[in-house]
């Protein structure tokens, strides 16, 4: 094996040499790019050219919610691909066969309405935007299954067949709404957080509704916003708390909240915490209270607290002295009406729900009512750019099926669109003429379409046998895929395409064409983009950066001198806070834009957009520090001496012997991160770890330890799903183990010898930031930093440096094992 290690081989690629002499950065901090191009061709080659040889292999299915074609992608999109990608080339590192498909929302209202304001046909239209966008997918180097999309689009949504013979059953489709199987199955689906309660409410009684809030700590806005349920929106202004209980996620996972809710939690008492939440409706501010429940009643998580509404509320807030405003008024004749209410009050109570629920609805503040069953499913008059629905209307037999032969309907050309009017269907004679399949007399074709969210109740199936022209898709292909092994999208579609998508699994699994009940094992819901906004206080009116004068303490409107109010916000045109992602590529590097977005915040959480603050500088560093241990192991090795391992001194082995340890946890805390809990901040963070580690190794240790070398494959080979150019241009230019490029390595796997050491790890024990010895600490606490701390205390160390002096603050450090205790001297 050492002969292997120590074997100096040629460079493989002499133009990165040139480059790594230049410096892999630019003056401007920009990674070169001039072979970028080239890089991504091989990384691209590779993912397509293992398919085959991955055949028989276990299969894991990554599938990323597809895009509606409107031309340009926004940073949203870029994010989600992004995870799914990552997601992707790390099973297939780890053996498995890997289906990571892409398609496109094609049909719908969307894509209609922007044919008409351009005086185009829809279909011309979707296919230019679909063109644009997947050159724009391929530029970012995002290594999908194309094959497994076709091309049609006049009856179908990116290649999913719709016209299929479940169809035939259409009206049995209408009247299938059995929910309570669909509510049933939620319970199989642990690890749904905050969308199983959205769905349980959404198939429940319609009584009552959800308001947004924004959670705060001290004042200022954490980036949660949450949804919190009342029976009684119209005495929304009544608020005196909102209510969670001891298992909701946010104190669980890596909420920005978890510590502040904790530190309140009483068990089996309802706990005052120092969380608040603003609800955008009211505009008003309430404590967070954790509840001393096990469950809400209707599989709640999140209830707000309404005195006036109910006594067991009204109990609760005054035994924590919480106030609240009255806010219902019983008159004379026994009924209620509101006060203290706004615009609402002198509204009854019935009046109130009503004009509450609409008027958040319009805010985009909630009220969305849930519903115990759905009638009219997704059927209605989309006009034109729509699946047609395969029914012909008979004078004499009534809705006849179209024949499977005459199968699939496909929509006809039209002269014109106007968006008014009948649908533009019946304008197309031929096509809406037709014979009856029963009766073989007169009839006419069904003239609506179906809406875009039928299409995608269904297209993961479509995905498991794209090209099959006799049935949507065979129920072997569809049961060796399925269910999907993860499902990544955003916040906005955790209840109507999730519950579709649910529903329609559910309705083919009755009918006998899949084996599986639910499609999706594990959820990954994706926070927003957001980036900074500024309004002129007096008007709304949004503006653009060029309009802004920032010279004084706080912007405002250059022309005008006016007060501008900041907030951060999803990224929109309209708000003049879009970013285009061709622009970032362009400013800092594919590897880059991909590596922030992955380390800005876990995936379920927002990401507030501001390069001057956030981590797209420590993620350039980093990417600096990765090629400079590639340039140190390469001069090591090209220098006159020999390695030779048995020449280090005991010093030098027992620092080896911490690489080879860091290593080993590394790659133990990062294949955590990548196959349960998805936080790919905290591995790129211990990747980091690892990266200081390395970089303080001797330059004899270097040299000579088989243990540096290892590591520094494995940080290469770890860092490759989430930044595959970068990782593929330091194997190839590097004197690194392995055959092939790095996305070709198997993924690092723990030492035995390391699993057979005890379970813990020496702590480096600083105090004003001087070394003062190490304690043992067990490794499933080591991030603990209370109870690290209590462990120092308790030792004799901590004993004798420390137990007659007062502690201000214990820093425990993220990346390596390390206390530093600053006291008063």
């Amino acid at each position: 094996m050492l002969l292997a290690v120590c074997s100096r081989r040629p460079l493989l690629d002499a133009h990165l040499i040139r480059l790594s002499v230049r410096g892999l950065f630019s003056e401007s901090g920009v990674w070169e790019r001039d072979y970028k191009a080239e890089t991504r061709r091989r990384v691209e080659q590779w993912w397509h050219g293992r398919i085959q040889e991955q055949c028989s292999r276990k299969k894991f299915y990554v599938l990323s919610m597809f895009p509606y074609p409107s031309g340009r992608l926004h940073m949203g999109h870029v994010r989600v691909y992004t995870i799914s990608d990552t997601i992707s080339h790390f099973q297939r590192m780890r053996g498995h066969q890997v289906l990571n498909p892409m398609g496109w929302d094609a049909f719908g209202l969307p894509a209609e309405n922007a044919a008409i304001e351009r005086g185009l046909d829809p279909e011309d239209w979707t296919k230019s935007n679909i063109e644009s966008m997947r050159k724009q997918l391929d530029s970012l180097g995002l290594c999908f299954n194309w094959d497994r999309v076709s091309e049609s689009l006049h009856s179908t949504d990116g290649g999913l067949d719709l016209n299929f013979g479940v169809l035939h059953h259409c009206i049995s489709i209408l009247s299938y709404l059995r929910l309570g199987p669909l509510l049933d199955a939620l319970a199989d689906l642990p690890e749904w957080y905050g969308v199983k309660s959205m769905q349980a409410n959404w198939i429940g009684d319609c009584s009552g509704c959800f308001f947004n809030h924004i959670m705060k700590v001290d004042g200022r806005d954490s980036g949660e916003v949450l949804a919190a349920y009342t029976g009684s929106p119209e005495a929304v202004f009544g608020a005196a708390y909102v209510s969670v209980l001891p298992s909701h996620r946010l104190l669980h996972g890596s909420s920005a909240l978890k510590t502040a809710l904790l530190r309140a939690l009483r068990p089996g008492r309802d706990s005052l915490t120092e969380v608040t939440a603003l609800n955008v409706f009211t505009g008003r501010e309430v404590p967070v209270v954790i509840s001393s429940k096990k469950e809400f009643d209707g599989h709640l998580d999140t209830v707000m607290g309404i005195p006036d509404s109910s006594e067991e509320e009204a109990e609760l807030a005054q035994s924590l002295g919480l106030s609240w405003i009255s806010v219902l008024k019983t008159e004379q004749d026994g009924t209620q009406t509101l006060i203290n209410s706004d615009e609402f009050t002198g509204q009854s109570r019935a009046e109130a729900f009503n004009s509450v629920t609409q008027k958040a609805r319009e805010r985009n503040a909630g009220g969305y009512l849930t519903s115990a069953k759905l009638r009219d499913w997704l059927i209605s008059r989309q006009r034109y750019w729509g699946t047609p629905i395969p029914i012909v209307h008979c004078s004499a037999c009534g809705p006849v099926p179209v024949p499977v032969e005459e199968l699939p309907v496909t929509l006809p050309k039209v002269s014109s669109l106007s968006g008014k009017g009948a649908s533009p269907l019946k304008t197309a004679q031929d096509w809406l003429r037709c014979q009856c399949p029963r009766c073989k007399g007169p009839a006419e074709r069904e003239t609506d379409t179906m809406d875009t969210f039928v299409d995608s109740s269904w297209y993961y199936f479509r995905y498991t046998d794209p090209q099959n022209p006799l049935r949507p898709f065979e129920h072997s292909r569809a049961d060796h895929w399925m269910p999907v092994d993860v499902y990544i999208g955003g916040k906005e579609h955790a209840v109507m395409h999730l519950y579709y998508a649910r529903f329609l699994s559910h309705f083919c699994r009755d009918q006998g064409m899949v084996s599986h009940r639910e499609p999706f094992r594990k959820l990954l819901v994706q926070g927003l983009i957001k980036g900074q906004t500024f309004r002129v206080a007096e008007t709304g009116q949004y503006l653009t950066k060029e309009d802004i004068d920032f010279s004084g303490p706080e912007p405002i409107q250059r022309d005008s001198g006016s007060r501008l109010q900041v907030t951060w916000e999803k990224m929109s045109k309209s708000k003049q806070n879009g970013l285009d992602p061709q622009e970032v590529l362009q400013q800092y590097g594919l590897d880059t834009m991909r590596l922030y977005l992955l380390y800005a915040a876990p995936p379920e959480q927002d990401i507030l957009w501001d390069v001057k603050t956030d981590a797209i500088p420590g993620v350039l560093r980093w990417q600096a520090r990765l090629w400079g241990l590639i340039t140190k192991l390469r001069a090591a090795r090209e220098g006159p001496e020999t390695p030779n391992p048995s020449v280090l001194n005991k010093r030098e082995r027992s620092e080896a012997r911490k690489i080879w340890e860091n290593k080993n946890y590394a790659i133990t805390q990062v294949t955590g991160h990548f196959t349960e809990d998805f936080l790919f901040n905290a591995a790129i963070s211990r990747l980091m770890g690892l990266t200081n580690t390395l970089s303080q190794a001797s330059s004899r240790v270097v040299l000579h330890s088989v243990e540096f070398e290892e590591a520094l494959a494995s940080l290469c080979v770890m860092a490759a799903p989430m930044c595959p150019h970068l990782a593929s241009e330091l194997w190839a230019g590097s004197v690194l183990l392995g055959k092939g490029s790095v996305l070709q390595q198997p993924w690092p796997s723990v030492d035995p010898e390391y699993l057979q050491t005890p379970d813990t790890l020496q702590l480096s024990v600083r105090i004003n930031n001087k070394a003062c010895g190490s304690v043992s600490v067990p490794r499933e606490v080591a991030q603990d930093a209370q109870k690290v701390q209590e462990l120092v205390l308790n030792s004799s160390l901590g004993a004798r440096l420390l137990s007659e002096r007062v502690i201000k603050k214990a820093i425990l450090s993220p990346r390596t094992a390390l206390i530093n205790f600053l006291v008063d001297e």
